[in-house]
């Protein structure tokens, strides 16, 4: 169970450190391109670091402090490391972010600009995770990486974009589009949902994603990717080891959803048109979740699709 001095903590810490409570937007003219009849978009580009991944390192650095840590350490391709670096700094704590040599990581510059130092490991993304926490126990650092011990808080901390869409429509949605990586987001998303006794079908979208192909496949369990490949584009979502696969694959399972894996191409394709009809700027790998929604055989009903970006459109926060 999370100590209630913790949930009480984050939820004061949201709003001075402007995580959370973001956006929901009515992507009117890609409904009528795409032959949606209502879709909204929940930009999570618009947290300070620009993903929904600051809501997971404010939990995590909240968590550290009340146990006497000041030092963070997780692996990352970027986006939860620039999190990391954001979050603990503003909370004047140090993070130590582990990134495999081989990952493009285009914001290794934007983790050292919040505060953060990024350490090169030999290896693939577990050979980094196991590498960061083997010296979270040495350096006495807090492990803040995925999965493990840690599962319940980043549910937790990803149930408040779950509140935040039922609260902003008034409503449940039908679907929920998440693009997924390790899988903790779609879960944290479901448990919000039903914590409010709502019951969405969830839609994951993915690229060599383990968790997705196994539901592509009809196993309902994860299944390596046969041909699993890298790309700077598929890298926030890619991976045959996943952290919190088993909860991303029950999330939707459970609420009747569907997982559609994404190519490249067709990530950069949903990118550029939802610039095109909506003037966001929106990361590939997110943009599939619209290009799902695309794909189902019904666009009859009320869809969120989760996004991350790199752009702010001024009029939106």
């Amino acid at each position: 169970m999370i100590p209630l001095e913790l949930m009480r903590e984050y939820e004061k810490q949201m709003r001075p450190l402007k995580i959370g409570e973001t956006p929901l937007v009515r992507a009117q003219k890609l409904e009528k391109r795409l032959g949606i009849r209502r879709l909204h978009l929940k930009l999570e580009g618009e947290n300070p670091s620009g993903t929904h991944k600051d809501r997971a390192a404010l939990i995590h650095c909240l968590d550290a402090r009340m146990k006497g840590f000041s030092t963070l350490t997780a692996v990352s391709c970027g986006n939860y490391g620039a999190a990391l670096a954001y979050v603990a700094d503003k909370l004047d704590m140090a993070a130590k972010v582990y990134i495999p040599s081989g990952f493009a990581a285009p914001r290794r510059g934007d983790i050292q600009a919040m505060g953060g130092e990024v350490v090169s490991v030999d290896g693939d993304y577990e050979a980094a995770l196991r590498k960061s926490a083997a010296d979270a126990v040495e350096k006495h650092w807090y492990d803040a990486n995925p999965g493990g011990g840690n599962k319940e808080l980043c549910s937790f901390a990803y149930a408040f974009i779950a509140k935040e869409i039922a609260q902003s429509l008034g409503r449940s949605p039908d679907w929920v589009s998440v693009p997924v990586g390790n899988g903790a987001v779609m879960s944290g998303i479901w448990q919000g949902f039903r914590g409010m006794s709502m019951k969405p079908k969830m839609l994951g979208c993915s690229n060599n994603n383990s968790a997705v192909y196994g539901i592509v496949c009809g196993a309902k369990v994860r299944m390596d990717v046969p041909g699993y490949h890298e790309t700077e584009l598929n890298e926030p979502l890619c991976g045959n080891f996943l952290t919190d696969g088993e909860e991303a694959i029950a999330a939707i399972t459970e609420s009747n959803g569907s997982a559609m894996e994404v190519p490249d191409e067709d990530l950069l394709k949903a990118a550029a048109l939802i610039a095109q009809e909506e003037g966001l700027d929106i990361l590939p790998a997110s943009a599939g979740a619209v290009w799902g929604i695309s794909k189902l055989n019904s666009k009859n009903h009320l869809f969120v699709a989760v996004l991350t970006g790199r752009g702010h459109p001024e009029s939106t926060r």
